[in-house]
């Protein structure tokens, strides 16, 4: 029985894929309320699968309803297509969308329709009949008594409207009015701005009006380990005074990181005595962390460490596994909570920064301080540094480079068809050749083709060397998948490729079987766990994936929170995010 109260409550929580999961289970058992349907062309939508939801939409007869919110999905997916387009395609989309929010507007009244309906006038090319509608919109009473986030929303909606009629000052007067209603409402903040960001784009507006309205800057953190000598005490005093100051300086809010013993453990001290969050990331089993980055600097390090764990906001592990001598555990572990601070960032419409207490040496090994600040770089995002003085570090002997890597990061993706367990047997040929053919084709065609490649039955499992490589060939792959003409090939239409990714360190072996090559590995599995919760039509990659693309390749890919993984067999729920291309 469908519950709707538990999937409402699910998609306000970012759950959508658990939420989905219930609506696709209602429908495959029969059942057809508009509820239902509503339900999951709504989770399709926030997942990044539009083509497929848009679909949905129309197999399910949600086109056909006539109640508000129906009517405001099939308005909305218009939209999404639009904002992902260029040309003659965005233009036409954005006019389906402005009839769909006129609709709207005409059918239900409020200030939704209206304001979507002038948004998207602009977006169709028409700056005039953008500012006449919006100006129009003004005209419309606000319902009376909001409070809280609906008031928010309300008064965000007229600062929408001033803006587009030119009137910038205005919206900025009316965006700080709405902040009051709810102040801390974050999530909603970022939805505006976002909103308010595109628009900026599409007028060619400088966004910096709305940077006094960003959420607090989130921040990864790392630094030195202080070693137990006499001047310790001294040490963690001072710095941790110049850490409060930063992160005042900084109007940090959110803080990743590991809790090593030293600079890491007096960042996440100094965050949580600020009220900001504080998200650990360690990159082997806690036990183990503390055997090797604690205990050993101080038995003070070890309640300290627990103190932080118990009022850190969330944990993440970059490996479960215990410490086996493989510093780049160390490095995948940074680069993780480093995403995750970008993701973070994007999410909320803010600032991502790195935060650093270094010595000033290059060390020039596989982890590390310098090694954290050179990734960074590379991204052009800004960085503050607190300096302390330490004698050089003993450079250790690289390893022998004739020696094979014992892992090496990699970028994976799984891919599998839903819907092909039920093709009947003379649909098989037509599957292999056109659907497999076009995945084919779509590999074969690739600037970075992948450097592994396994597949089986509708199975199809692809290494890449860079998580932009593995972020094109899964847009590639779903691209090709949707120019198909399934119904004219004798396929079912409900047959919907879903793409899994992840990145993280990999052992490379030559299979004792086959005798080819073969790439093997827990982080293998998590890939293999992803794809089963993934929504037909899209590609649903891990967090680890999405905050690399995040934190280097904003510009070509887009990548969203849209839930986690079912548990199962042991494997616990991971984050998933939606892998589309960026505006």
């Amino acid at each position: 029985m469908f519950d709707q109260d538990q999937v409402a409550a699910l998609i306000r929580r970012g759950e959508i894929l658990a939420a989905y999961d219930i609506a696709r289970a209602a429908l495959e058992a029969g059942e057809t309320s508009r509820d239902v349907a509503y339900a999951a062309v709504l989770c399709l939508a926030r997942s990044g699968a539009i083509d497929f939801a848009r679909s949905e939409y129309v197999r399910l007869g949600l086109d056909r309803a006539d109640d508000s919110d129906a009517v405001a999905l099939g308005a909305r997916l218009l939209k999404d297509v639009a904002l992902a387009t260029r040309g003659l395609r965005r233009t036409a989309f954005a006019r389906a969308s402005i009839r769909r929010y006129e609709a709207l507007f005409q059918r239900f009244g409020g200030l939704y329709g209206a304001i979507n309906a002038a948004t998207m006038t602009l977006v169709a090319g028409d700056p005039e009949g953008a500012r006449d509608r919006a100006a129009a919109a003004l005209e419309i009473a606000p319902p009376p008594g909001l409070t809280g986030e609906a008031a928010y929303y309300e008064a965000a909606s007229r600062a929408e409207a001033r803006f587009l009629t030119g009137d910038v000052f205005a919206a900025r007067e009316t965006l700080a009015a709405a902040v009051t209603f709810a102040p801390q409402a974050y999530a909603a903040h970022a939805s505006t701005l976002r909103q308010l960001d595109m628009l900026c784009r599409e007028t060619e507006v400088d966004p910096a009006w709305l940077a006094p309205f960003r959420p607090p800057v989130c921040a990864h953190f790392t630094g030195h380990i202080l070693g137990p000598d006499k001047d310790a005490a001294l040490t963690d005093c001072a710095l941790r005074r110049q850490v409060d100051q930063l992160l005042r300086d900084q109007r940090v809010g959110f803080g990743y990181g590991s809790l090593a013993a030293g600079a890491d453990i007096v960042f996440a001290e100094a965050l949580l005595a600020a009220g900001a969050e504080l998200h650990v990331v360690l990159p082997v089993s806690r036990a183990s962390f503390i055997e090797v980055s604690v205990a050993p600097f101080g038995a003070d390090w070890i309640g300290r460490f627990d103190a932080c764990m118990a009022r850190a906001t969330s944990i993440r592990f970059a490996s479960r596994d215990p410490y086996l001598g493989d510093e780049q555990v160390f490095a995948y572990s940074s680069q993780f909570a480093m995403g995750c601070a970008v993701l973070r960032a994007q999410t909320l419409s803010t600032e991502a920064i790195q935060l650093a207490v270094w010595d000033g040496h290059e060390t020039g090994g596989p982890a590390g301080v310098s090694y954290d600040l050179t990734y960074w770089a590379r991204s052009g995002r800004r960085r503050a540094v607190v300096s302390i003085e330490r004698p050089a570090p003993v450079r250790l002997p690289l390893t022998n480079p004739d020696e094979p890597p014992k892992r090496a990061m990699k970028a994976m993706l799984f891919a599998d068809v839903q819907g092909f367990g039920t093709l009947r047997d003379d649909q098989i040929p037509a599957f292999i050749e056109t659907v497999m053919g076009r995945m084919a084709k779509a590999v074969e065609w690739l600037a970075a083709p992948p450097t592994h490649v396994e597949t089986w039955g509708d199975g199809l499992f692809l290494v890449f060397d860079r998580p932009i490589d593995a972020a094109l060939a899964a847009l590639a792959l779903l691209e090709g998948h949707k120019a198909l003409d399934l119904k004219g090939l004798g396929l079912p239409r409900s047959l919907g490729l879903r793409v899994a990714g992840h990145y993280g360190p990999v052992h490379l072996r030559r299979h004792p079987l086959t005798h080819a090559p073969a790439v093997i590995g827990t982080h293998v599995v998590v890939a293999a766990r992803i794809e089963p919760d993934v929504a037909p039509g899209s590609a649903g990659i891990s967090e680890a994936l999405a905050g690399a693309l995040a934190t280097f390749h904003g510009d070509a890919v887009a990548c969203g929170y849209v839930g986690r993984t079912q548990p199962r067999k042991g494997f616990p729920a991971t984050p998933i995010f939606s892998l589309s291309r960026a505006p």
